[in-house]
């Protein structure tokens, strides 16, 4: 993604958030904390590719010390500043991929919510987060599921969903899924604005593994209570966290 893509559409983003996202009551952050348990207490924390800021405030309420909240776009960090709930809450611009801003060994955890899919080299941003990691330090990110809604589609030519006469989803169209890097939906979302980088799962496993952590756990989370057919959210997940440790 290009330093513009959030600046560019940052309201509608920020919008998208206020209007579905809460923070308190999000499933995936709360399978993050889970994932972390007693290791979040006390600890100094990087909200990776933080946007706006809500992740990283639900951190500082479960427990976090502190929590630096980073993220390539400079207009979502001004918006993140005011949203502070803490003062043990604070925001910087840096590119992910580097993190040039961060010392050595300077955090106890690193979490990434939603946001891998947006980052054009992720092993890059391996690499930073394990450099940045203490040893035995705790890497967990969310991400859209690379085998359902994190794989290439389009509205038109290969659209994201089977549906039914009604015009409603029944089934993911799973298709294109050897198919690595970039796209854009075509839609009016987040996806058509922005677009996503897509790998296979094996893909972000392994190369994980290679930069140097060791995978502790995998969740996907399902959504029970979603639309007017919640038996494919709640049968298909469509987030995936990934829990490691700096080996």
């Amino acid at each position: 993604m290009s330093k513009s893509g959030y600046n560019e559409h940052s309201e509608f983003y920020i919008d998208f958030v206020d209007q579905f996202i809460t923070g308190d009551d999000d499933p995936v952050l709360s399978i993050i904390a889970s994932c972390l348990g007693d290791r979040l207490s006390g600890a100094r924390v990087c909200d990776l590719c933080c946007g706006e800021g809500y992740a990283g405030r639900y951190l500082a309420a479960q427990g976090a010390r502190q929590v630096v909240g980073i993220d390539l776009s400079s207009v979502l960090i001004d918006e993140a500043k005011p949203r502070a709930t803490s003062p043990d809450l604070s925001y910087r611009v840096d590119d992910a991929q580097e993190l040039r801003s961060v010392p050595d060994d300077d955090f106890d955890v690193v979490v990434s919510q939603m946001a891998l899919m947006d980052v054009e080299d992720h092993l890059r941003l391996f690499a930073a987060v394990r450099r940045v990691l203490v040893a035995d330090g705790a890497f967990v990110f969310s991400m859209l599921h690379p085998c359902f809604k994190g794989r290439p589609c389009h509205v038109r030519d290969a659209p994201e969903f089977v549906l039914d006469d009604e015009g409603q989803p029944i089934a993911y169209a799973t298709s294109r899924y050897a198919s690595e890097g970039f796209f854009q939906t075509g839609g009016d979302g987040i996806r058509g604005r922005i677009g996503s980088y897509h790998r296979r799962l094996s893909t972000y496993i392994n190369d994980l593994v290679a930069i140097g952590f060791r995978v502790e756990r995998l969740e996907e989370p399902l959504d029970r209570d979603r639309g007017s057919k919640p038996e494919l959210f709640s049968e298909v997940p469509g987030a995936l966290v990934v829990a490691a440790r700096a080996a």
